[in-house]
């Protein structure tokens, strides 16, 4: 995959691009990863921080179009400041670390919203899966319209839809989504 065809990928297809970009480079971002986290990181810590990654690298796609490098070293640098700043969060918080036996140490109470903040995790998790079943271009459509804040005339143009098009489709996928989690008691 060359430079150009992810960016015309990306244009066409936001998710496509999205997995072609994970299967080339993902494991270059996991060396990258790997490399600036290794005795300070669990397993879980690591993949979180390459979930980042790639969502980093996808929120600045318009960076690197407008960029005169390459997608590697793009994806290279993003990589490496994201896990430097996770190497540094890590560190930092073990450096602050106080022993909860203290006398001296006072415990903030603890959160009543915990069940909800869980709820709300499941919530997104569950919807996320019932915009991947809407099939494409539908979950592009939702997809590019509320994650990635894009117009409807942005997508049409992306997906080489007529905007009426992308609109009747936008509002078909919401109501199916609706209807879905109505049946299933979510509201």
């Amino acid at each position: 995959m060359t430079d150009k065809d992810w960016a015309e990928m990306m244009n066409r297809s936001p998710q496509t691009a999205c997995k072609m970009l994970i299967d080339e480079y993902g494991d270059l971002v996991y060396a990258i990863v790997i490399n600036k986290l290794k005795g300070t990181a669990d397993r879980e810590t690591i993949d979180d921080c390459v979930s980042d990654i790639f969502v980093e690298i996808l929120r600045n796609t318009d960076k690197f179009l407008l960029s005169r490098g390459t997608l590697k070293g793009f994806i290279s640098s993003i990589a490496k400041n994201t896990a430097i700043d996770t190497f540094r969060s890590l560190t930092y918080r073990r450096s602050v670390t106080v022993s909860a036996d203290s006398e001296d140490v006072v415990l903030p109470p603890a959160s009543d919203r915990t069940d909800d903040e869980i709820e709300d995790k499941l919530f997104r998790r569950h919807l996320w899966d019932i915009v991947k079943s809407l099939g494409e271009p539908d979950t592009t459509i939702i997809t590019c319209q509320f994650f990635y804040d894009m117009t409807l005339q942005n997508i049409a143009d992306k997906l080489k839809m007529s905007y009426a098009a992308v609109q009747k489709r936008s509002f078909r996928a919401r109501e199916r989504i609706k209807k879905i989690l109505l049946s299933e008691n979510y509201f």
